[in-house]
């Protein structure tokens, strides 16, 4: 009780840092394992609070020694798509209690790190210091399925990150791709932070995983091409099933094995169907467990992480393409410029040209007919992310940009 109460008193003399999600903080640690260090790091100098809903899967209390968690009065099935939709709307329906009881935390600092549409600009209203962290462009996700919406959201982010700039906020990127997005749109480039994502870390790596390829009724003679993750076309998944099409004429052999769901399953089974590829595509739907999910990834020959080529996208890169790289697994990526950034071409992972069949087309056979150059090329791959997504760079990046803040209220 003594340390307790010692702990306290400690964080009572330094700055508040308080940190905005819709999901607990366990939940951060799927895409980002690297986030427990991160905080560590940063509770020497911070008090961290973590404001959210709750859920069902259990606390992680090495995690939860760094931070504070206040919750809402809400719970959310991350694994519902209907419930997600309606906790969102109910989560917008809480954001004037939840803004009083943020001003009564009094924090130093107020980090967003979701971009749903005007919920930086209404934490702006409690006149703290504001931080962004970026990633998916929400109004580009919901909006983004053709021509016409891709427009009307580009014009509606235009809008709020001229708005966020006049603000006086700060923007966390991840890229230079990133920040390049922001400041053509009218954002200061000297309140645009980089902080590497911390993603290396936790279960993904090697390891064997026989006993699943055969689980899923792939042979030693099938060449089989692994996808994971939430399904929405803004991944492109619409275009590499058609692709995919085209491409088991060729190449019968050829299977997909998709893991992943929570919203979009319908029209991506339908598309499935349409195309007449049942037999070339395994689906398995949701799998939360990351040991489960590492050892299936491990069963295929190579990893694939797309997005599509639109303006949202450019600086983006995918928790997947990372996931893949760890596991050693040749990987093959939308060669989008957030990625080029990490990837070398044939040196250390695969890119192929956006939008072009042919270019995705010859990437993955050229895999499949030098197997033992592309295992080469995984494994350096995998040393890349390791440097690149390395959590103790990335807690020193975050710290300085959280001083630099504290800095700029004097």
């Amino acid at each position: 009780d003594l340390k307790d109460k010692k702990v306290e008193m400690q964080n009572k003399q330094k700055p508040k840092f308080l940190i905005l999600h819709r999901y607990p903080p366990e939940f951060e640690l799927i895409p980002f394992p690297g986030l427990m260090e991160v905080y560590r790091q940063l509770s020497k100098e911070f008090s961290i609070v973590h404001f959210s809903m709750t859920w069902k899967d259990p606390k992680n209390e090495e995690l939860r020694k760094y931070i504070k968690v206040k919750t809402m009065p809400l719970e959310i099935n991350i694994k519902s798509t209907f419930d997600k939709w309606a906790k969102l709307f109910l989560y917008y329906l809480y954001l004037p209690i939840a803004l009083l009881r943020i001003r009564k935390e009094k924090p130093d600092i107020i980090m967003c790190k979701e971009l749903f549409p005007f919920l930086p600009s209404f934490m702006g209203l409690l006149k703290i210091p504001v931080i962004i962290d970026l990633g998916d462009w929400w109004l580009s996700i919901i909006f983004g399925i053709n021509k016409t919406g891709r427009k009307a959201a580009d014009l509606m982010e235009s809008f709020e990150i001229r708005h966020w700039n006049k603000q006086g906020f700060f923007l966390m990127s991840h890229n230079n791709s990133e920040k390049e997005f922001v400041a053509k749109r009218g954002f200061s480039k000297e309140r645009v932070a980089r902080v590497n994502l911390p993603m290396y870390g936790g279960v993904y790596s090697p390891c064997n995983a026989k006993l699943e390829r055969k689980k899923f009724g792939f042979t030693d003679k099938d060449f089989v091409v692994g996808l994971h993750g939430i399904i929405h076309r803004s991944k492109g998944y619409d275009q590499v099933l058609e692709w995919w099409a085209k491409l088991v004429k060729i190449h019968q052999n050829w299977k997909i094995l998709f893991v992943g769901g929570t919203m979009g399953e319908g029209w991506f089974k339908k598309l499935i169907s349409d195309l007449k590829i049942e037999r070339n595509i395994v689906t398995i739907g949701w799998v939360s467990d990351q040991i489960v999910l590492n050892r299936y990834l491990n069963s295929v020959d190579c990893l694939l992480a797309t997005r599509r080529n639109t303006p949202d996208t450019q600086g983006n890169t995918p928790s997947a393409f990372t996931h893949n790289l760890m596991t050693g697994k040749p990987t093959l990526t939308t060669g989008l410029p957030g990625v080029v950034e990490v990837i070398q071409h044939r040196k250390n992972g695969f890119l192929f040209k956006p939008d072009s069949f042919e270019s995705f087309k010859s990437e993955l056979e050229y895999i499949y007919n030098n197997r033992k150059k592309a295992i080469a090329i995984g494994k350096k791959g995998m040393q890349r992310v390791k440097e690149y997504y390395n959590a103790n760079v990335a807690a020193k990046q975050f710290i300085k940009t959280a001083r630099r803040m504290l800095n700029s209220r004097d």
